[in-house]
């Protein structure tokens, strides 16, 4: 990564970067601290993967994405440096090198940049930012970060640097302890949620889920020290009309009311089952769920259950940051539901374009992978083209 930069001319040391990471609310702390910036009239560069629909929603400025053209443009002037390199970058890194070098080139004043995995030896890592924020720290990706969440925050907190201000809504003690340590060895101020900041002072969010207030709190703090002026009422029409895809994002296909919500690990889908408590009580759904392998599925589906009325598991192939991947297979997936949730019917859904041309449901919900809302999404754009 570092030779590759050195040859697009560094462009990450252009620019003033807030850098993002954590378990879960990272997109959607990257997603609103965006668009408190932009609502204040800077123009913001934001970096978030993965991508729903087009690897182009990965290089976005005033969360527009870069045209097709400008895309392909951009990339045909890194091929033959790629070509020239002995250890090629990764499918994740040659974005990330794109992105730096778009927003560099575009003079963003700030850059919002999403952490992909980890810390430490992330892409993104390479960059020295105004302000890195780390959200939270679960138990996600523990075959690449480690089993416990002392040992994944041991990867996270890599993104503290030296003199540089560090926000973190972690909770767990011995988690906050190790942010703690860190913060300090590297001489970097550091706030805390609930001991620096809280979330009593948020104005409204219009994104549901309580969850979604904590994130709005980790993105205020985070501007508040990277440098940029931004008065309270930008920050109060920002969360007023915040538009997030795949975040308890309510729409209909057909005659059917969907959600549509991208928790793919334990700790995102103990947010989406309280935010489905706050915002629909006593009602239950039938279920899309797809998930990759990797997950605790059984305890995803323990965290859900309570508002599900029907279980439809599916799978599908979907490009990822580390390859083409199928998700998990349906019929084992059945099956951990079945072990997990015995009481609810199960339905396998072979096809899921032919599932939701024929929803036999008036709503559902659709979760369980952000590759899963991503083909929805894309699939319903191209269905309401042609009909």
């Amino acid at each position: 990564m570092e030779k590759l930069m050195t040859a697009l001319g560094n462009p990450e040391r252009k620019l003033c970067v807030i850098h993002i990471g954590g378990t879960a609310g990272k997109g959607s702390t990257c997603f609103i601290a965006a668009s408190i910036l932009e609502t204040a009239g800077y123009k913001v560069g934001l970096h978030m993967s993965p991508h729903l629909i087009s690897i182009t929603e990965r290089l976005m400025i005033n969360r527009t994405p870069i045209p097709e053209k400008k895309f392909v443009s951009l990339l045909n002037k890194i091929i033959p440096i790629i070509n020239q390199m002995k250890d090629k970058p990764t499918y994740y890194e040659i974005t990330v090198a794109m992105m730096f070098k778009f927003f560099a080139d575009e003079r963003v004043d700030i850059a919002v940049v999403e952490v992909g995995l980890g810390g430490r030896l992330d892409g993104t890592n390479i960059l020295s930012p105004a302000v890195s924020v780390i959200t939270n720290v679960g138990l996600d990706h523990t075959d690449i970060l480690g089993d416990t969440v002392e040992k994944i925050v041991m990867d996270k907190r890599e993104i503290i640097k030296a003199d540089k201000p560090v926000v973190s809504g972690a909770t767990q003690k011995t988690v906050r302890n190790l942010i703690i340590e860190k913060a300090a060895s590297a001489s970097a101020p550091l706030y805390l949620l609930d001991r620096d900041f809280t979330v009593d002072n948020v104005p409204p969010v219009s994104l549901l889920g309580r969850h979604q207030i904590t994130n709005a709190a980790l993105a205020i703090a985070a501007i508040e020290h990277c440098g940029l002026p931004v008065s309270p009422g930008n920050i109060h029409e920002a969360l007023a009309h915040l538009d997030f895809p795949g975040r308890m994002e309510q729409t209909t296909i057909g005659k059917t009311h969907v959600i549509l919500d991208g928790a793919h690990n334990t700790m995102k889908m103990e947010a989406l089952s309280k935010a489905l408590t706050d915002h629909f009580p006593n009602q239950t759904f039938p279920v899309l769920f797809a998930v990759k392998g990797d997950k605790n599925i059984a305890e995803m589906v323990k965290l859900l259950a309570p508002h599900v009325s029907h279980w439809y598991p599916t799978t599908l192939e979907r490009q990822t940051d580390w390859g083409r991947r199928v998700m998990f297979d349906a019929r084992d997936l059945e099956k951990i539901i079945s072990a997990a949730d015995p009481q609810k019917p199960i339905t396998e859904v072979a096809d899921y374009k032919t599932f939701l041309k024929n929803i036999p449901e008036t709503t559902l919900l659709i979760t369980g992978s952000l590759y899963l809302v991503g083909a929805v999404e894309e699939w319903k754009e191209n269905f309401q083209r042609h009909f």
